[in-house]
């Protein structure tokens, strides 16, 4: 059976006080006005993801009524799979005024969002990372990791644990400056950076890997990450990269006092891709080539791992075609189509796509199912 979405609910959250819509197998596209709602619905599925959704705001800003409740139910989301899975979230408010955030399948209490990993994982591009080549490397970091948890839900937990340990770090640097501490420390923060540099590493190897199934009018690329531990996971076996790694953190305890930052690590790393077919960097790019190279790496991406994963596999694009060209489009409607239907693919794919101008989405007519957002409403068009 082809897995997706068949059925998404909305209860008062954003500007929905209530959405439910029926879903087909084809590619979704949501027309509308700007400030319609039609973000507010791939934000809703975005929360099924590890961390904070698509715009990184407190679920606690996420209810549709202007004063909150004094206690029940403030928000809910309810997922439908094909397999008729049920997956829900949501916030509620204790009796006691403490806010809860709840985790559901089948209606059963789970502990997270890791939980949901099971069924999905949950990709997406937004106007924000339109600049990302221009932006800073923890952005790239973000971002790249997102594409991590997607292949393994446990990098979210590493990832928190290791910024946890490097913040102890510095506040023992600051205060007691315990040498044995110290050394506790570094070498969890060595086991822990490896582990999470080793994942983007071989993240790096998988885009390689997707992107010979890339249509021929994207552009072909380079991508890595740079960074002393990201040379030594390349090279070294990873008790070695650790032993370096531990090392280099005890040789610059002093530094890293002074300076109130540590210097090594994966969270001094950056990502880099190269315009391969003009060979300059992507930084170095035009804005929109910027934006072609960004959807090349998502979808080279969904390539690889689709061959790979049984999971669904949802694809959030959020405004993202109002800038790429005729001929860019077409190939990228192409490929959704292609990686929603393709028979042969053991994994499954599901687009959902936003815009204002319908006519911008002509050649999906036929191939997509269309909603028209506005009035907190989204009817078939």
């Amino acid at each position: 059976m082809h897995q997706g979405i068949c059925g998404l609910s909305l209860h008062q959250f954003r500007n929905y006080p209530t959405l439910d819509l029926q879903i087909g197998q084809s590619p979704v596209v949501f027309i509308g006005p700007n400030g319609a709602g039609k973000t507010n619905i791939l934000e809703a599925i975005s929360l099924f993801a590890p961390g904070r959704g698509l715009r990184s705001e407190r679920v606690s800003e996420m209810s549709c009524h202007l004063h909150h409740q004094d206690h029940g139910l403030l928000w809910a989301i309810h997922l439908l799979l094909n397999d008729e899975t049920s997956l829900s979230t949501g916030l509620e408010k204790t009796s006691q005024g403490l806010e809860k955030r709840l985790y559901r399948v089948h209606g059963q209490t789970v502990k997270g969002q890791a939980c949901f990993a099971e069924w999905l994982h949950i990709l997406w591009l937004t106007p924000e990372v339109d600049r990302i080549f221009l932006d800073t490397p923890s952005v790239r970091r973000k971002f790249i990791d997102r594409l991590v948890y997607a292949d393994d839900p446990l990098h979210a937990e590493r990832v928190n644990r290791y910024e946890h340990v490097l913040r102890e770090r510095m506040m023992v640097l600051r205060n007691q400056n315990d040498p044995q501490w110290l050394s506790a420390l570094e070498e969890q923060l060595a086991s822990l950076g490896v582990a999470i540099a080793v994942a983007r590493h071989h993240l790096m190897q998988r885009l390689g890997e997707g992107k010979r199934y890339l249509h021929p009018l994207f552009p072909k690329f380079e991508s890595s990450m740079v960074g002393d531990i990201d040379s030594w996971v390349g090279q070294l076996p990873a008790t070695e990269a650790e032993t370096q790694l531990k090392e280099a953190l005890r040789q610059h305890r002093f530094n890293d006092q002074e300076s109130g930052t540590t210097k090594f690590g994966p969270h001094r790393s950056d990502w880099h891709v190269m315009h391969t077919m003009k060979n300059i960097a992507a930084d170095q790019a035009s804005t929109g080539e910027q934006k072609i190279l960004l959807v090349a790496t998502i979808l080279s991406f969904i390539h690889a791992k689709v061959r790979h994963d049984p999971r669904l596999t949802i694809l959030l694009l959020d405004d993202v075609i109002a800038h790429l060209d005729f001929r860019h489009r077409v190939v990228l409607f192409e490929e959704i189509c292609a990686l929603q239907s393709q028979p042969d693919l053991r994994g499954h794919v599901q687009t959902w796509l936003t815009g204002t101008d319908a006519m911008l989405f002509e050649s999906l007519v036929g191939q997509a199912q269309f909603f028209v957002v506005d009035q907190a409403t989204a009817t078939p068009g």
